[in-house]
């Protein structure tokens, strides 16, 4: 009986921390930290935010939003990089609006041609709201 209590356990345990499916990296958002804080990521790459917090959320860019596109809509956040550098970005969670800091490293890879951005006819302030 514990066996069985011990396996189904650790499948819940597994599902929770499964990641996106289709999405390059991942960058869990929980009530009071991100993880990772840091992440490392290429040009062209998808980063997904998964919001575990059980709040509102809203990430924040900072810099030239020529170095990145930001997805937000209400069930998924999730950023592509077009520069390298560090990009960093600020987690506003609940109404209270706390905030959670991080950073997303991206390098370049030699021989990989990162895909043009691109933006269907709706933006808002340079961030695309359709991939």
């Amino acid at each position: 009986m514990r066996t069985v209590i011990a396996a189904v356990f650790a499948a819940a345990l597994w599902t929770v921390a499964a990641p996106v499916a289709g999405a390059d990296s991942i960058v869990v958002i929980e009530a009071t930290r991100l993880m990772p804080r840091v992440l490392q990521a290429v040009i062209g790459e998808r980063v997904t935010f998964v919001n575990r917090s059980g709040r509102i959320v809203h990430v924040e860019f900072g810099g030239s939003p020529a170095g990145h596109r930001v997805f937000q809509i209400p069930s998924e956040i999730w950023a592509v990089f077009h520069r390298e550098g560090p990009h960093l970005y600020v987690v506003h969670v609940g109404p209270e609006r706390m905030e959670l800091r991080g950073v997303i490293e991206v390098r370049h890879v030699p021989g990989r041609r990162p895909d043009p951005p691109e933006c269907g006819d709706i933006s808002v302030m340079e961030v695309c709201l359709e991939p």
